[in-house]
């Protein structure tokens, strides 16, 4: 009987220890400001105050084929642009990352291997200007019937501008893709 009184009390003491910390825990969370619920995800927490500033990248169409045969299919697969500053905030542009792809369609055989050299891409400005790649991480390169690794070309977009259209050269061919940045 002693056993089960003794048994009985300890229970009781864990879970009175156990209910004492969750409610220490509560007034701590309401305390900080805390409103954070069970399974909150991370999209819907504010971002922070000292963040830089991120755009969305917008390309129409995503795709472009290129050369004399229409052999080279470009394909924009992804593009990040965060604004540039000093420390002391005044702004210094924006840095435009595109991460492209290239299809040889040329056949086994038939055709031969393909690239494309960055240096020879221009970023048209809504200023009327074009600038060059700042710098990129390799040219595009792809054998017959095969796709290229993703690469990432970066542009340097100077302050007050805004890009317009993306200029691609390949065997004296010549297309333009469409580029916007919108706010986050």
């Amino acid at each position: 009987m002693k056993k089960v009184i003794f048994l009985g009390s300890m229970a009781a003491v864990l879970a009175f220890t156990a209910c004492k910390n969750d409610s220490k825990k509560e007034v701590t969370d309401e305390a900080t400001g805390s409103t954070q619920t069970a399974g909150a995800s991370e999209e819907q927490k504010p971002a922070a105050a000292n963040q830089p500033k991120e755009y969305k990248v917008g390309t129409t169409p995503d795709t472009a084929i290129l050369g004399k045969k229409r052999e080279a299919l470009v394909k924009i697969t992804g593009a990040t642009a965060m604004a540039l500053t000093d420390p002391d905030g005044k702004d210094n542009g924006i840095e435009l990352v595109l991460k492209l792809t290239l299809t040889n369609k040329n056949q086994i055989g038939q055709g031969y291997g393909i690239h494309m050299d960055y240096t020879k891409s221009r970023l048209q400005l809504d200023n009327g200007t074009n600038i060059t790649c700042d710098h990129g991480s390799d040219f595009l390169r792809a054998e017959p019937e095969a796709t290229s690794k993703e690469e990432e070309w970066t542009y340097k977009i100077p302050a007050g501008a805004k890009p317009t259209a993306l200029n691609l050269f390949m065997d004296d061919t010549r297309v333009s893709v469409g580029v916007s940045l919108s706010e986050k």
